[in-house]
């Protein structure tokens, strides 16, 4: 059986390469979701002007709304970075054709953060180690159509043997934030689409591994 691995290099430069064939497209998206994020958050923020009753329910009210769009944007990015993993163009309706999917992938937070905060309750370790295990469960759900359950699962298949590289990735992928912010923080207009699409990129890497080893007959 084929040993499971992917390339930090070859992710991280096929996110930039994208990202430069596609600039005017991820601009835009990345200004459109931040002002879709953006408006309820500041919605909410007026609460300070009305009475305590009031002030309670309006920032509730935004605040759910906020978590919504939260969502929204996360499987907005997820879709995006899929399209063009694929080697396919993405467009300005995968930000929101997905809207059917949304309960299971709220879902499938939920269970999610339920799993990491439990594993960092016990003594923090066990909690990164889950976070990276069922780190996939989106784009399973998104790509594949699997239910939040059935999405963790293979997720933790996916992740199997390759733990260390991915911690790695994740931190390559926090240097090129933390560069992008300091130019000047336009930088990470840059930083994002590369990010979105590198992670894309090894979710397709390890979902082909996968299935190529599954579908591998038992050695006798």
């Amino acid at each position: 059986m084929g040993k499971k691995d992917f390339s930090i290099g070859d992710a991280v430069q096929f996110g930039w390469d994208t990202m430069k064939n596609n600039i005017a497209f991820f601009i835009i998206m990345i200004i459109i979701l931040w002002v879709a994020a953006a408006v309820p958050s500041g919605l909410g923020s007026m609460s300070y002007r009305m009475s305590v009753g009031a002030a309670a329910i309006f920032g509730l009210v935004f605040g759910i709304i906020s978590f919504v769009v939260g969502m929204f944007v996360n499987m907005a990015q997820i879709k995006v970075g899929l399209r063009f993993s694929k080697g396919e163009t993405a467009d300005f309706p995968d930000l929101y054709n997905e809207y059917q999917r949304f309960w299971d992938f709220l879902l499938g937070s939920i269970l999610y953060a339920l799993i990491v905060l439990g594993g960092l309750i016990l003594l923090i370790v066990p909690g990164i180690y889950w976070a990276i295990k069922y780190y996939f469960y989106g784009y399973l759900i998104i790509d594949q159509g699997m239910g939040p359950m059935d999405a963790i699962k293979k997720s933790g298949e996916l992740t199997k043997g390759v733990k260390w590289n991915l911690l790695v990735f994740w931190l390559a992928l926090l240097g090129i934030y933390i560069l992008g912010f300091l130019a000047c923080c336009v930088g990470i207009l840059f930083a994002i689409p590369v990010i979105i699409v590198a992670v894309a990129y090894v979710y397709r890497t390890l979902l082909v591994a996968t299935e190529a080893q599954q579908a591998q007959p038992p050695a006798l």
